[in-house]
């Protein structure tokens, strides 16, 4: 139970001490914890059935205390639960989930973490496994039997009130058995298909489908924080929290791929005080490709690693090679960049996002792992924007501030970010170069216990003195990544951003003008979302928590015969047309730009190379005679741009002599073809 204590302000209180110590210990000792206001929720659990005793004091703003007096508080006893309070979907056997439930006691007020207690096959040298997300109220716990727990004895503890009773209820589940198909067991990635599910917004029908799939290394994707996906081509490349590789092709099918992140993970589990070390927060942040030739990319990865004594937050990168369609991560891993400091334990509020800065750079966004202090102090990465050399790995800082930053996109000159507020206060910020965005000093949400993070009352919800937020979100929505949106798929949407959310498990559409936002619709997707990419037909891919791909696309509704008309009123190319066009990128590459432009950084044209055009400056690349009308012209190349140039460079570049005679959908399909990293 959670000890809860519940007082009449006093006035002129700046705030408040609470001492507990319980009656039954034989040299009772005070614990003392602080509160802003009333009431004080107890952060451990307090035991069943047991006696404390409760003193307050109100401190004024001189630091002087007055006690209260001493008061008694019960903690309810527990009573057996009914039997079979605790239902079991199967019995246990590695490489499947146990799924364990209280339906049968719907409803109740309150229920505690659920216990696993694992032991020997003899039910001896038994011991608690420690859960990640131990308040959360839902009926229902599923949890991964890995290759470990074979010939392991599993039992499971509740506790939870209904109508003014605490019960107990426990659950015997057995022997874990062996897999039931040992050579299944051993792969990396099981299937299976989800139905589609259709979404209703405010402009378009939406259908949503995709995969489930885990990883059978001894731990599922239900204790896992973070993986990232990325489109490669038609395909997404997945990486799991843990730094494993897959494909998810359009068809809905599973590719795994040989390679590992190198973060020193199974050393990292075998330390003798794991239990504490949190795991699940050990994980891959980000990745990111970037195209060096037709099939030859460069796979830059963000992650924890564990050196033996503490962890880093690591920048590596490898090479991925596509052939057909067949796709090798090397081995070869090189480290680009470490964050300084070294970490005793990994947190949340990772960050990692990346987005390529010029063929020679990337732009990384590091969190401050609950290490809040670091995001003011300048020798520190933590809580920074930091601008990498790929070849060296210098890195600069160019902004700071920050605390969990969770999403990275480039929109022309302007960075946009999403980040993580406290108990409250997501923030969408535009990041510019030398700004200061004032995390721990200021935020719009408040503390995890409730309390103003400001030192002081200036700036405090206002973020004087620092850079404000271009929009946040009271109460938090547990922000994740954000897009874009390239009108590809979703004209109505153009240039909107598409920001997905973990906690509130949706979409949300920012409709803006330039940095103002103008409405914002919430999607609900029902699933909370990891991260988001735009594929390049314009699909929104979706990495969910628990180990789904989805894909968000609209309603094939649209194309039906009967629906021309909203077929003609919101813009849509149907699947097949969308298809057609895309299969010719690589042929229209070919005929209209491979004589002067190349796909290899290392070759040279007529022209400039392609690799890392997006983002590049027009005119920036030194050796070549560029026309007036695009040195003219003071921007950064963006896909739709790049659409816009090759459609029509006379209208794009007014003055400029060039002509391709291709429409528009064959301009689309050569930019995708050579990328947008």
């Amino acid at each position: 139970r959670r000890l809860t204590v519940t007082w009449r302000e006093m006035p002129g209180a700046a705030s408040y001490k609470i001492v507990v110590r319980p009656k039954n210990e034989l040299v009772p000792t005070w614990r003392e914890y602080t509160s802003p206001s009333s009431p004080y929720i107890a952060d451990r659990w307090a035991m069943s059935g047991l006696e404390y005793e409760v003193r307050v004091a109100a401190v004024n703003a001189h630091g002087q205390s007055e006690w209260s007096s001493t008061v008694s508080i019960a903690t309810p006893v527990l009573q057996a639960a009914p039997d079979n309070a605790i239902s079991i979907a199967s019995s246990p056997v590695v490489g499947e989930f146990i799924v364990v439930d209280l339906h049968s006691q719907r409803p109740f007020e309150n229920r505690s973490v659920w216990h696993w207690f694992i032991c020997g096959a003899d039910g001896s040298d038994c011991k608690v496994l420690p859960r990640r997300s131990p308040y959360q109220s839902q009926p229902t716990w599923r949890y991964f039997m890995g290759p470990a727990m074979e010939g392991k004895h599993l039992s499971v503890q509740v506790d939870y009130d209904k109508e003014g009773v605490s019960y107990s209820a426990t659950a015997e589940l057995g022997i874990v058995g062996a897999a039931r198909d040992r050579e299944l067991a051993m792969h990396e990635f099981e299937t299976q298909d989800l139905a589609t599910r259709e979404l209703a917004t405010h402009l378009y029908a939406l259908d949503l489908n995709g995969v489930y799939f885990r990883s059978w290394e001894g731990a599922g994707w239900e204790d896992a924080k973070g993986g990232a996906i990325a489109p490669l081509g038609n395909d997404l490349l997945v990486a799991t929290p843990w730094g494993r590789f897959a494909l998810v092709r359009p068809t809905g099918e599973v590719v795994p791929l040989d390679g590992n992140v190198p973060m020193n993970r199974a050393e990292f589990q075998a330390h003798p005080d794991i239990e504490h070390l949190r795991l699940n927060m050990f994980r891959v942040a980000d990745i990111l490709l970037k195209r060096h030739s037709a099939g030859r990319y460069e796979l830059f990865v963000t992650h924890h690693y564990f050196t033996g004594e503490c962890i880093r937050f690591r920048l590596s990168a490898t090479m991925l090679r596509q052939q057909g369609a067949d796709v090798s991560v090397s081995p070869a891993w090189r480290t680009i960049f470490d964050a300084e400091p070294c970490l005793r334990y990994p947190a949340d509020q990772a960050g990692g996002r990346m987005l390529t800065d010029g063929p020679d750079h990337l732009l990384v966004v590091i969190g401050t792992h609950y290490q809040e202090h670091y995001a003011q102090d300048p020798a520190s990465h933590l809580g920074k924007l930091v601008r990498v050399e790929i070849e060296t790995g210098r890195a600069e800082t160019l902004a700071s501030g920050l605390r969990n930053p969770q999403g990275f996109a480039r929109e022309g000159h302007t960075l946009w970010e999403t980040e993580h507020g406290p108990w409250g206060g997501d923030e969408l910020n535009v990041l510019t170069s030398g700004s200061n965005y004032g995390w721990p000093q200021v935020t719009y949400g408040v503390g995890h216990w409730k309390g103003i993070i400001g030192p002081n009352d200036d700036g405090v919800a206002r973020h004087d003195s620092f850079i404000k937020p271009v929009f946040s979100w009271v109460p938090s929505i547990g922000i994740s990544n954000l897009v874009v949106n390239d009108e590809r798929w979703f004209p109505l949407w153009k240039d909107d951003l598409l920001i997905s959310s973990l906690s509130d498990q949706s979409l949300f559409r920012v409709c803006r003008n330039g940095e103002a936002v103008q409405y914002i619709e919430r999607i609900d997707v029902g699933y909370r979302i990891r991260d988001l990419a735009q594929m390049p037909d314009g699909r929104l891919a979706l990495l969910l928590d628990g180990g789904q791909v989805h894909f968000l696309s609209r309603s094939y509704a649209y194309c039906n015969d009967e629906n021309k008309l909203n077929r003609h009123v919101f813009a849509v190319d149907c699947p097949d047309t969308v298809g057609a066009v895309a299969a010719t990128g690589a042929q229209l590459y070919d005929t209209h730009c491979s004589g002067c432009h190349s796909l290899n950084v290392e070759e040279h044209g007529i022209g400039p190379h392609l690799v890392g055009v997006v983002g590049r400056r027009v005119g920036a690349v030194s050796g070549y005679q560029f026309s007036d009308a695009l040195r003219s012209l003071d921007l950064a190349w963006t896909p739709t741009q790049l659409e816009q140039f090759l459609a029509d460079p006379k209208q794009f570049a007014p003055g400029t002599s060039k002509s391709l005679h291709i429409t528009q959908a064959e301009a689309r399909a050569i930019v995708d073809f050579i990328g947008g990293d």
